[in-house]
């Protein structure tokens, strides 16, 4: 043909830049799902009391809320994992800029 490779053109530019901020996206979420966890953790000791008796319950309990944690950082949470987001973005971006020049 003429030389022009379209290989590349059905797929989506910086596809590793994308992977990197899925994952960051990913981490900063976790983070902020097992922050709140253990934030309503704390919260439910008082609920304890009542599984009185009942060794499960109490692990039942802190499931629960681990995982009432893990949906609010899901649905967006309290803004924590989006400030971690922000930060590791940028030092991220720094890191880059040392290693390829600034851009």
């Amino acid at each position: 043909m003429n030389g022009i490779d379209f290989t590349n053109l059905a797929s989506p530019p910086n596809t590793p830049d994308a992977a990197k901020r899925l994952k960051l996206e990913k981490s900063a979420q976790d983070f902020e799902g097992l922050l709140l966890g253990t934030l309503w953790k704390s919260m439910g000791d008082d609920m304890k009391d009542s599984f009185e008796g009942d060794p499960a319950g109490g692990s039942f309990l802190d499931m629960g809320l681990q995982a009432v944690g893990n949906a609010m950082a899901k649905s967006g949470g309290i803004g924590i994992g989006r400030m971690l987001l922000k930060k590791l973005e940028k030092e991220q971006s720094n890191e880059s800029d040392k290693v390829h020049g600034p851009k």
